[in-house]
């Protein structure tokens, strides 16, 4: 399963236990989800407004490490506010991207495209952005 690294109780590491939790739940209730751990994956999700950050990686072999704080080698970086980081786990996907025909969906195409929501590797790494969701989507 996913491996958090808490650093006590810091709000990084109450951001990186969250979506630790939240990995192994989806991968628990959707074992199909599995194929997202195929390759390697390293990303950050990035909260301004709680000044806290968390790094997700996923190793050669499939196994999942969730730790409070920065990775410089990160892919894929994402910035947000925490509502919105939690509209990212809540959004339904289409193709491993927010389905544009749910009212929830249009509302994180729009954060997007207004700037709310910061996505840095959108163009180049879009096959590991799709993976990100798909280990953080509920749906």
């Amino acid at each position: 399963m996913t491996a958090a690294h808490p650093a006590g109780d810091t709000a990084e590491g109450g951001l990186a236990g969250m979506l630790a939790e939240l990995i192994d739940q989806n991968l628990a209730r959707d074992p199909a989800r599995r194929r997202f751990l195929a390759r390697p994956l390293r990303a950050v999700i990035e909260v301004p407004d709680a000044r806290v950050r968390a790094s997700v990686r996923v190793d050669r072999i499939g196994l999942v490490d969730v730790r409070p704080g920065d990775d410089p080698a990160a892919t894929v970086r994402v910035r947000a506010d925490g509502m919105k980081v939690l509209g990212l786990a809540a959004v339904p996907l289409r193709f491993g991207l927010p389905d544009v025909r749910t009212v929830d969906g249009r509302a994180v195409v729009r954060d997007l495209a207004s700037g709310a929501i910061r996505v840095r590797g959108l163009l180049l790494h879009l096959s590991d952005i799709r993976r990100l969701l798909g280990l953080l989507s509920a749906r």
